[in-house]
Parts: C-alpha cells; structure tokens; sequence
C-alpha cells in the first residue's frame, strides 16, 4: 500500500483510516446528501459496516482511498479514490467533499492537485482519468482546473478527462 502524509497551508491529506468512519462520515451516505446526486450511492443509506467494508475492499485491490482533512481543526472534509489500473499505468480519479461547511471553496481541487503531484513525484502512474455525468457541472469544472484533458466516450450522458504524460 502506497503511504503517505501531504500538507498544505488549508488541508491535509493521508490515507483514509478506519477509525475515520465517524458520525460525520457516516452522515454523508445517509441517503440525503445532494453532493452524492450524480454518484451511484445517491439515495442510498450505509451502515458504519457497509463503509468499513467498503474501505476494506478498496485497500484489498490496491486502490488508494485518501481522507481530506481540515488542518487546523481535523475536521474530515472528504475523501479521494485512485481507481488504479497497473496495466496502463493509470489511476482513475474519484472525489467527494462530504462536510457542507467546505463546499464550493477550491478544497476539492487542492487536494487532487496535491495527490496527482505525489503520483507525479513517485512515477506512480502515467495518467489520470475521471468521469462523470455531463449534468455534473462541479466535477466538470475541477477536471478542466485540473488541466484535464475531454476525451472521447461511446456513452453520451457521460464526459471523461485524461491527463497524460504524467511521467
């Protein structure tokens, strides 16, 4: 597993814990968060279990699961997903900022700007992609920040990005 501890002058961000799976955690998938309206778990409620489980798997097939992390207070934010395919070398990107107190302040984007620099840095992966519905504004608009690039895709009620020649 690929560990880590990256600051920034807001945030930080490390590999997501066990002991993470909190109240606040466990209320972003209680089936009422809006910021899940585009994601396959919109509308659904997970147990503590359930996202135990969840994390569980993502270490098991060697994915990274990252927790974001208010610095001064230690406030969980949200959580980022590298979906790594080793045969391409590339890592597929997922995000959710869960804690309403963050939403639309750049956290979301910082934090992909600093995990996809370390993949950079310890020649990790050769790409990054992501996806998401086309009615999707706010993941739309980090891909572009994040210098993404659109790339085609058989299903039109869904854009991807890529950013290659990471390495």
């Amino acid at each position: 597993m690929i560990k880590f501890l990256i600051k920034s002058n807001k945030i930080y961000i490390r590999n997501f814990r066990t002991n993470d799976i909190n109240k606040e955690y466990i209320s972003w998938f209680s089936g009422k968060n809006e910021s899940l309206i585009f994601s396959r778990h919109y509308k659904k409620k997970y147990t503590k279990y359930d996202l135990i489980n969840y994390f569980k798997k993502m270490n098991l097939l060697g994915n990274l699961f990252i927790g974001i992390f208010d610095l001064k207070n230690n406030d969980i934010i949200g959580t980022i997903s590298i979906y790594f395919n080793w045969n391409k070398k590339e890592g597929n990107l997922g995000i959710l900022i869960g804690n309403k107190n963050y939403f639309s302040k750049g956290i979301g984007s910082e934090a992909c700007k600093m995990i996809i620099n370390y993949l950079i840095k310890k020649k990790i992966v050769k790409s990054i992609v992501a996806g998401t519905k086309i009615e999707n504004k706010k993941m739309i608009n980090l891909m572009k920040n994040l210098k993404m690039k659109k790339t085609p895709n058989k299903n039109p009620l869904i854009v991807k990005y890529k950013k290659d020649n990471l390495i």
